[in-house]
């Protein structure tokens, strides 16, 4: 019994996905992360990029994303989210963004911290068990606790926790009827480790690499915003035209006129189109503006095109000085 104790052990620490850390000896540990060990500060990705890595981590970690207020310069995120756990109790879990003028912060929680989910589920894994609670003191920080239960036919259970604010401990004897549930081993989720690997993980998707200044032409990155990133990006889906997010960088030594009206999409007939006026329209944020791109340059907006299906954009810049229009070309994959 000790050694099988132990390899679910091993299994739970791999699987950190799976939101657990289990170490076993004569006893069932489940590990928090120090305050700060799992803060996350980005430099390199854009507020939005943020937000987006931020709700889809909290998605594949199997969480119903329940409520999202994107965070912007100006406003802190806040993302909520909750799942049904091992043992049939509700998981809800917060998320904030802080987007700052050095970088940006993402803080992830349990709304339920880890002693008083331990109280929780130890009460649950007894009674699911179909064991009668014969006793229960929730543990605290620097105050055991404990869960007696009895059963006909079998011999009493119990599991007695202790919380000093970093580790939760639940210890029970090696041959308690408890260690023949399975799902006894997987109970308690660490969220914080487990978003900290996912947000990594995910950043690297949604964040395209950002232009690096070199060479003597001005750099263009175009890319269409699906529903599901308008969402994110917006904080509602845009479903009356296409949003587009236009990236330029000036590495040169020249001065270049941005004419947005000459950027435009190419839709599978060949035809071009030009983006939407936006007189008389409400869009989510205002769009990219003409404007001169002096060296060393870089700009971020967007445009607004048509809903459809387009395989590349189209456009030119007037170098001021020379006045001659430099034309560019980006494919959609």
């Amino acid at each position: 019994m000790k050694n099988a104790a132990r390899l679910c052990s091993l299994l739970g620490s791999v699987l950190i996905s799976a939101f657990t850390d289990l170490g076993w000896t004569d006893e069932k540990r489940t590990d928090t992360a120090p305050a700060d060990e799992y803060a996350i500060f980005e430099t390199t990705l854009t507020c939005e990029e943020a937000n987006r890595t931020a709700h889809r981590a909290v998605e594949r970690l199997g969480y119903q994303v329940t409520a999202f207020s994107p965070a912007t310069t100006d406003k802190v995120g806040e993302l909520k989210g909750s799942r049904t756990g091992m043992w049939g109790e509700p998981e809800p879990v917060v998320v904030q963004i802080t987007c700052g003028t050095e970088g940006i912060q993402v803080d992830s929680h349990p709304e339920i911290p880890p002693c008083e989910q331990a109280n929780r589920i130890s009460r649950l894994a007894v009674e699911r068990l179909g064991y009668q609670v014969t006793e229960f003191t929730p543990a605290a920080v620097g105050k055991p606790g404990i869960v007696k239960g009895e059963k006909q036919g079998e011999q009493p259970a119990a599991i007695t926790l202790f919380c000093d604010g970093k580790m939760v401990v639940m210890e029970t004897h090696l041959d308690s009827p408890l260690l023949r549930k399975k799902d006894f081993y997987t109970t308690i989720s660490d969220f914080r480790r487990g978003f900290f690997a996912m947000f990594k993980a995910q950043r690297s998707v949604v964040a395209s690499p950002h232009l690096i200044p070199s060479g003597d032409h001005v750099q263009v990155r175009i890319k269409p915003l699906s529903k599901g990133e308008t969402k994110l990006v917006f904080g509602a889906e845009v479903t009356q035209v296409l949003p587009v997010q236009v990236e330029i960088s000036n590495p040169t030594k020249h001065p270049y006129l941005l004419e947005t009206e000459k950027i435009v999409l190419v839709s599978l007939s060949g035809e071009r189109i030009k983006p939407v006026n936006e007189k008389g329209k409400v869009f989510p944020t205002p769009m990219l503006v003409n404007q001169s791109l002096a060296p060393g340059t870089n700009v971020k907006g967007y445009l607004y095109y048509p809903l459809g299906t387009y395989t590349g954009a189209r456009g030119s810049f007037i170098e001021e000085k020379s006045q001659e229009r430099e034309g560019f070309e980006v494919p959609f994959n």
